[in-house]
């Protein structure tokens, strides 16, 4: 029997990238700051997909493309196991650039990292520890009439 190889990720194309666009010319404004054969790495959620397409073609702000773009960064290093020895810490990525290792920050130490590194990502390694947001119940109504009166079930 033949050994496994990876799943090889193909390169994202214009019709699986149309899925993020809002507006006519972000799928190729994020092939710019991109390439051609760009693909999104695995263990990326489809939720900062989404996030990094907008912030890279957004408002052109240079911080927001870069924040997009260091986002991409740590999941294609978290694929490539670089990681290790880091798996509880919350990794700080600047300019494509892995600058810290350790806790999480806090909104101060966040702020002051901001105004050093303005765009600084800090994501966790561990990507259970990654914010959710609760769980939401939904709750839908309808109008029912019933003998002349009107309410909502």
């Amino acid at each position: 029997m033949g050994s496994l190889k990876p799943v090889q990720n193909l390169p994202e194309t214009s019709q699986t990238l149309s899925k993020y666009e809002d507006r006519p010319g972000q799928m190729e404004t994020f092939l710019a700051y991109t390439n051609n054969n760009f693909s999104w790495p695995p263990s990326m959620p489809e939720y900062m997909r989404r996030y990094c397409f907008h912030q890279i073609t957004g408002t052109g702000s240079n911080i927001d493309v870069q924040s997009g773009r260091d986002i991409i960064f740590f999941y294609n290093t978290l694929e490539r196991g670089e990681f290790l020895g880091h798996e509880n810490d919350w990794v700080t990525v600047y300019n494509q650039e892995i600058k810290a290792y350790g806790k999480e920050y806090s909104d101060d130490e966040l702020n002051h990292i901001f105004k050093e590194m303005p765009g600084a990502i800090q994501l966790p390694v561990n990507q259970k520890s990654l914010p959710r947001s609760k769980k939401r119940k939904m709750v839908t109504t309808k109008r029912v009439i019933d003998n002349g009166c009107d309410y909502k079930v």
